[in-house]
């Protein structure tokens, strides 16, 4: 598909199809990367996406009941 370049202020953007859009689940960004002379443009993904799921803070009663204190955390510190 050929699609004219079109002047954004100082730069030049194009109009991705609303069908592209759909199939590349594209909600609000994307991640541009150059592959030699390949522009390739695809779906960004939050890097912390998905680190809850599943969690459960009823059964996270005693977050910290599983540490251990160091000994070299008990020393003096000198400054």
């Amino acid at each position: 598909m050929l699609t004219p370049l079109r002047k954004i202020g100082n730069s030049k953007g194009i109009i991705i199809p609303s069908a592209y859009i759909e199939q590349l689940q594209i909600n609000s960004e994307v991640e541009l990367t150059l592959d030699g002379d390949v522009l390739l443009l695809k779906a960004s993904t939050p890097i912390r996406k998905g680190w809850f799921d599943g969690y459960n803070p009823d059964e996270d009663i005693e977050p910290l009941a599983n540490l251990r204190e160091l000994e070299s955390e008990q020393e003096d510190w000198e400054w």
